[in-house]
């Protein structure tokens, strides 16, 4: 009897202590997705959107409580919290759990990949129920996408990211070209354009202006007299090799450094070794993070291409304009929103090998143009950097959000919403008035409330 007793008592001051963290947890954020010293580049976006919230001191009253790595325990205690905020990247390794949690409890989806396509196969091949129901929205998607005259090419012509788009409260994205995208398939979410945060301080990027130097060094003792640097992640997105072709074409003293983490998935040594630049060319594969910066100081000139289009932002070109180098991009998607004169451009799609070593030629000849570049894209990350613009939108995306999740009229809305889709009720007899007293009758309830 006294075990049995025990046992009661156990389970009943358990049961109190997850009452108290249900209650603790009830005015705050979840903020869920990979920190440092995770190898993601979503990490350190992470961490710098929380050192900016913490400056700021907002969402006012809404703590935020950070959580990773995330693991069974979450999914029994998402829902205890006020919202929660979820950073969302193409790897099923690191976004797995996040993606759960993120349809469990429906609240701010953060999309780093507009495509998502990589992760929903990781979810099929997983034989992960959310797979199927994201491959029947996508399909769907699809269709309105094309209808809508939008242009897109490789990942994004199927809108993988559609059904955790619409199961969200709130989308953050970080450029207009990614709502311009979510819009043209149908998103009705809403969506918020959050900058990418400048993710260096400036006491890195006084580190990295002086271990450039020293990396300069080392390539002007082989014969180097200008450094061209292909930045970022080792894919084939990266058209290292055609990079390395407009290099080859270029004045013998003109070297290359390819820098970056590799990738599973490609034989970045195959396709380097291809080009025969002999000892113009160094990779440099997975250095620290105080090398890849160094590196971006080092460059008279950073390349960071892509094709096919993700409508990812970069973060690569987001460390090279902090530190004042000009880059040349690929003219489409995210890219084209920068400000005027902070990139250099040239054609969407694979890059022309010739084009590319006129455009670099371009820049290395004229250095006050090249340094204009530099010094706008500088300014333009210091604007951010010192107004906190980031942290500021993510405060207004996250109390606008709240809002949404906690009003009284949302769940009687959704489900009106989707009864009416069960009936078969058209976008057209929906705008002929089908529904809407129930609709109204919800809206001024709000109002009276």
């Amino acid at each position: 009897m006294r075990r049995v007793a025990r046992a009661v008592r156990g389970r009943a001051a358990a049961a109190d202590r997850a009452r108290g963290a249900d209650r603790s947890a009830a005015g705050t954020v979840a903020f869920v997705g990979p920190l440092p010293p995770t190898a993601s580049g979503i990490a350190t976006y992470d961490r710098a959107v929380l050192d900016g919230l913490r400056r700021i001191g907002l969402p006012a009253g809404m703590p935020i409580e950070p959580i990773w790595p995330v693991d069974h325990r979450h999914h029994a205690s998402i829902r205890h919290h006020r919202l929660g905020v979820y950073q969302l990247g193409n790897n099923v390794e690191h976004h797995l759990d996040v993606y759960r949690l993120a349809w469990t409890f429906p609240g701010l989806v953060v999309l780093h990949d507009l495509a998502l396509d990589d992760f929903v196969r990781g979810l099929q091949s997983a034989g992960d129920l959310l797979g199927l129901v994201a491959m029947r929205e996508a399909l769907g998607a699809h269709r309105a996408l094309e209808a809508s005259g939008f242009e897109t090419d490789g990942p994004l012509r199927i809108p993988w990211s559609s059904a955790i788009a619409r199961h969200a409260r709130g989308v953050i994205v970080h450029a207009p070209f990614a709502r311009r995208y979510l819009e043209a398939y149908g998103c009705r979410t809403p969506i918020f354009v959050v900058p990418h945060p400048p993710v260096e301080a400036p006491v890195a990027l006084r580190a990295a202006e002086a271990r450039g130097g020293s990396l300069r060094a080392a390539v002007a003792a082989r014969g180097g007299e200008a450094l061209i640097v292909a930045a970022g992640d080792l894919n084939g997105a990266k058209q290292l090799g055609a990079v390395a072709t407009a290099v080859g074409g270029l004045d013998p003293h003109v070297h290359l450094a390819v820098v970056g983490r590799r990738v599973p998935t490609h034989d970045v040594d195959a396709e380097l070794r291809a080009t025969r630049l002999g000892d113009r060319l160094r990779l440099h594969a997975d250095v620290s993070d105080e090398d890849f910066l160094g590196w971006l100081a080092a460059a008279d000139v950073v390349v960071d291409l892509r094709f096919p289009r993700r409508g990812e932002v970069s973060g690569t070109l987001a460390r090279a304009m902090q530190v004042g180098r000009a880059t040349v991009v690929s003219g489409t998607g995210a890219y084209l929103d920068e400000p005027d004169g902070t990139v250099a451009t040239v054609r969407a799609g694979l890059v022309d090998p010739e084009e590319l070593a006129a455009t670099i030629r371009r820049l290395l000849d004229d250095e006050p143009a090249r340094r204009a570049i530099g010094d706008a894209a500088r300014a333009h990350m210091e604007r951010l950097r010192a107004t906190d613009a980031t942290a500021h939108a993510y405060a207004g995306a996250i109390e606008a959000t709240a809002a949404l999740v906690h009003d009284p009229v949302a769940a009687p809305m959704q489900r009106w919403a989707r009864s009416l889709v069960e009936i078969g009720v058209t976008e057209d007899q929906l705008g002929r008035g089908w529904g809407r007293k129930y609709a109204r009758a919800l809206e001024s309830f709000k109002r009276s409330s």
